[in-house]
């Protein structure tokens, strides 16, 4: 077994509420990495797979909890440390004689309640880990190590998260920058939106990481102290986000109860589960709020645990799967850096050329749609063409008022519509089919002789799930 799994799970022991299956293993696959599979025996309904401490997952909770034994002004009412037990971990720690200064007595001290609770988990686990899995082990040369470094070390390197969209946007090195004016709209909005929160949170807590940074000498009295740039801590952060992003799983955090996007935890080894587009059936998580008590202390929210679903796990290095959600391709691109060659939550959105095809001098069409809301948002599936593309089309091409708004209140059928409309959807659909296979061909014949095929084959993936659907509604169309 990796060296760095058997560490992770030594850590894990240390906890005599971790549960881990016994008939379970770690195995890498060329095709989609590490993956968690049945290494004898059955799993069945409701059994437990894994089940990981509260106290053993990262999330905003234990990182209070953990900035809390630094910082005796952080007191937060089921969340923070007892006093006494922080006195005792202090005292542990050690300065001087007794071992090398932590740099974290100062720099968490430094932290106010308010400032901590007006971050978001992602600012708050993106500062937390910049400091604990690199700053500090840098400041004093691997002589503190973080509690986490054994969850820390079996995340993905930059070069596994390579494929993500926002990080070729937002990495001023990264290679894959051309790449983005061949992405689908789906995917570029998608990327837009990420790394937009991307510069937020970094603007947030990048002041208090380069004082900390420029600080470091001060604290442990060193001169010519080795420090990061500038650059070098965006790129850290960034490769943290990603991690972060692309590891988390729901759960409610009781002091972020009202920020959607804060209410993750990042749980270990729960993470090598890897993604099947088939909904409620193969394991899901659980969370159990009342146990969070680790040595007569109540740390984090509560114990995380994977079951096995509906689906009889009996067959030897058969993978166990856990759905991430009904996600299209471009989505998991964007989220996560993967996508499935057949997938059946893909969707096109074709808003842009709906809305190039109406807005050509007819501007009354526009006024009438956005009227009735029904202006932008059109997307096309396997299984059908959204209603707001036949309402937008209808009235374009009819310019009925009367009726069109009949049909969008239930009153007519599409089908006095349809072959009013059929044309005009054809020749859309024709033409798209058209422009991805063009763009197809492109990506392809770059793919064949780039050294790195991934990210080209990722794209090309979601341009051939476009391509079926165009032509399976083209084939079937009356």
């Amino acid at each position: 077994m990796d060296v760095k799994i058997c560490a992770l799970l030594a850590w894990l022991k240390k906890s005599d509420s971790f549960y881990i299956a016994p008939n379970i293993k770690i195995n890498d696959s060329p095709e989609s990495g590490r993956g968690i599979v049945l290494s004898h025996h059955s799993i069945k309904k409701n059994d437990i797979i894994i089940s990981i401490p509260s106290s053993k997952q990262l999330n905003f909770h234990t990182i209070l909890y953990h900035i809390s034994k630094f910082n005796n002004d952080l007191n937060i009412s089921g969340v923070t440390i007892d006093r006494d037990l922080a006195d005792q971990e202090k005292n542990s720690v050690g300065v001087g004689s007794r071992g090398p200064i932590d740099p974290r007595f100062e720099l968490y001290s430094q932290l106010s309640k308010e400032y901590l609770l007006n971050l978001s988990s992602f600012q708050l686990v993106s500062l937390y880990i910049l400091v604990e899995r690199y700053l500090i082990p840098k400041w004093t040369h691997n002589r503190i190590i973080s509690y986490w470094k054994p969850f820390f070390e079996i995340w993905p390197t930059k070069e596994e998260l390579r494929s993500i969209p926002a990080i070729w946007n937002c990495d001023p090195n990264s290679q894959n920058r051309s790449l983005i004016e061949y992405l689908p709209m789906a995917a570029r909005n998608h990327m837009t939106r990420i790394s937009k929160l991307v510069r937020e949170d970094w603007d947030a807590i990048s002041e208090v990481v380069f004082e900390w940074n420029e600080m470091y000498g001060s604290i442990l009295g060193v001169e010519n102290a080795p420090i990061y740039t500038n650059d070098e801590l965006f790129s850290l952060f960034l490769h943290n986000y990603f991690t972060i992003n692309s590891r988390c799983l729901y759960a409610e955090i009781p002091v972020k109860r009202n920020d959607r996007l804060s209410n993750f935890t990042m749980v270990p080894y729960v993470d090598f589960l890897n993604h099947t587009c088939e909904v409620d059936l193969h394991c899901y998580p659980q969370l159990d709020t009342l146990l969070k008590s680790e040595a007569n202390e109540n740390i984090g929210i509560g114990q995380f645990s994977i079951r096995c679903g509906e689906r009889l796990y009996n067959n030897i290095n058969e993978e166990l799967f856990l759905n991430y959600g009904a996600h299209s391709n471009d989505f998991l691109l964007s989220e996560y850096g993967f996508v499935v060659n057949e997938n059946e939550w893909n969707y096109l959105d074709i808003s842009n050329d709906v809305i190039e095809l109406i807005n050509d001098d007819k501007m009354e069409v526009q006024t009438f749609l956005s009227k009735h809301d029904y202006w932008g948002d059109y997307t096309i599936n396997k299984n059908e063409i959204s209603y707001r593309i036949i309402v937008a089309l209808s009235y374009y091409v009819t310019r009925d008022e009367r009726r069109v708004q009949k049909f969008t209140e239930g009153y007519i059928s599409e089908d006095y519509f349809k072959p009013k409309i059929t044309p005009v959807l054809q020749m859309l659909l024709t033409s798209l089919v058209a422009t991805y296979t063009k763009t197809l061909n492109q990506l392809e014949k770059k793919a064949n002789t780039a050294e790195d095929k991934l990210c080209l084959q990722n794209i090309i993936t979601i341009y051939k799930g476009y391509i079926r659907i165009l032509t399976h509604h083209l084939n079937n169309h009356d």
